[in-house]
């Protein structure tokens, strides 16, 4: 019997020795922080606008150095860095990316959730690889971040057409996300943001609105009335309202996601009439009972987005 290959040791046979990350929020902490534990050795810096953040960053030793990106550009902050995570809304990725061009970064990647816009503003780089972590919480800032967030997690990758550093550093790049436990997932901009509008876009403007017409109600019982439906449906809607602004905002395929929704609520309604034939209103639940049990992992918990 030929004997087991050795298990792949990250901190040794990955080539990213300093790791920049712009943004430690709830997805940019998480990073540092599962990056801290698999790479103990690598050099981790990160830029936050406020002083707490990078005060709390500092204490957790999530990072060996921080810094203001109103006072030091990420060009600067990262020269000569293997890798670089632009993890804030999709506004400030799309002004950072131009400003990167001709930077000495091995290679630079992104976490938003809209992926078009990103691409376009990244074009010329020739060392950029689009990316989206399909992994979150409703909580805000790092005090949420967690390093096991990404366990099981899918990661989506858009390679440019100008993308020129080489199969290897972006064979190093995807074994990099498998160590931090993601699924990886290559896909184009405009697929990304189709699919994304319907499974986590569409799904965050649904919990919004709903949370919206119970706060609108002004009904002072309703919230002492709140059972595990509201909750679980509502969760997401405890998410940072600025940061979802510029994602709602920026989904290009959220109207049409949208759209479809409405007129699948309108065929619920319909199938409510009391003139209908209750096989209709079955016939609906049945289809998303089916659907549901279908996903992955089914009713367990996972990562959400």
């Amino acid at each position: 019997m030929a004997p087991e290959k050795a298990a792949m040791d990250p901190a040794t046979s990955l080539p990213f020795r300093r790791i920049g990350v712009l943004g430690p929020g709830l997805v940019g902490g998480s990073l540092l922080l599962a990056l801290r534990r698999l790479l103990p050795r690598a050099e981790l810096a990160t830029g936050a606008p406020s002083a707490a953040t990078r005060d709390a960053v500092l204490a957790a030793g999530a990072a060996d150095r921080v810094f203001d990106p109103a006072r030091t550009a990420p060009r600067d902050a990262f020269d000569g860095f293997d890798l670089v995570f632009l993890a804030a809304p999709p506004r400030v990725v799309c002004d950072v990316l131009p400003t990167l061009r001709g930077a000495r970064i091995g290679l630079v990647t992104d976490v938003a959730s809209v992926k078009s816009e990103v691409m376009d503003a990244a074009r010329g780089l020739g060392n950029f690889v689009g990316g989206h972590p399909m992994a979150g919480t409703e909580g805000v800032g790092f005090g949420a971040a967690d390093p096991d967030l990404f366990r099981g997690a899918a990661f989506v990758w858009c390679r440019p057409p100008d993308y020129a550093a080489g199969p290897e550093t972006l064979e190093a790049f995807l074994a990099l996300l498998r160590a931090l436990g993601f699924r990886c997932f290559e896909m184009g901009p405009g697929e990304h943001d189709r699919r994304l509008a319907l499974v986590s876009h569409l799904p965050h403007a649904a919990a919004f609105a709903l949370a919206g017409l119970a706060a609108r109600a002004g009904d002072p019982v309703l919230a002492q009335l709140v059972g595990g439906g509201f909750r679980d449906t509502t969760r997401i809607a405890a998410s940072a309202p600025a940061l979802w602004t510029d994602i709602l905002r920026a989904s290009p395929a959220l109207p049409a996601a949208l759209d479809g929704y409405m007129a699948a609520l309108a065929r619920l309604r319909d199938a409510l009439d009391p003139a209908a034939d209750p096989a209709a209103l079955r016939a609906l639940l049945e289809e998303a009972e089916t659907y549901r049990r279908a996903i992955p992992d089914g009713l367990h918990a996972v990562p959400h987005a």
